[in-house]
């Protein structure tokens, strides 16, 4: 008898591990998910058509990625790209992924790796800090100060919406 409410009792902890097991990690971070680009408000004009941005949260890192021109990125040629092409392209992308915190209304990212050499090459101290709020699941985020344009975005999150692609 003590063999089978072993057995049972064995069971049942197996079960309960892995139902939450599949329930996946619960979360009280509400950045945790995947960010997509709505809008863009740059130097105060907003954006006539949002250029693609996502943004991915775990608990303690991030991904960023977004085309930061105001008009949609050029495409080149089938013959490959010229050099100015491929300065204009890289110009017009922003990358970076690594650590981020957050203090009341400030997010703070620390770039691990990033698009820019100079940018990853002062990690940890290359922190940029963006003031956020929420609206249910609209992240809105306002760029630092000293950027070279006043920059904003509103993004909303993916988790359980189709993605725009």
């Amino acid at each position: 008898m003590r063999r089978i409410l072993g057995i049972t009792a064995t069971l049942a902890v197996l079960g309960t591990v892995t139902i939450a097991w599949r329930a996946g990690p619960s979360s009280s971070n509400p950045f945790d998910g995947a960010w997509v680009a709505t809008s863009w408000v740059v130097d105060g004009s907003a954006i006539e058509q949002a250029q693609p941005g996502l943004i991915i949260f775990t608990g303690t890192h991030y991904s960023m990625m977004y085309a930061n021109s105001v008009d949609p990125r050029a495409q080149y040629g089938d013959e490959g790209m010229t050099d100015a092409e491929i300065i204009a392209a890289y110009r017009s992308f922003t990358a970076n992924s690594g650590r981020y915190e957050v203090n009341g209304n400030q997010l703070t990212t620390r770039a691990y790796v990033a698009k820019d050499p100079n940018y990853m090459g002062g990690w940890p101290e290359n922190a940029e800090t963006y003031t956020f709020r929420f609206e249910g699941e609209t992240l809105h985020m306002e760029w630092p100060s000293d950027w070279p344009e006043a920059r904003s975005g509103t993004f909303r999150r993916v988790e359980g919406q189709p993605a725009p692609w």
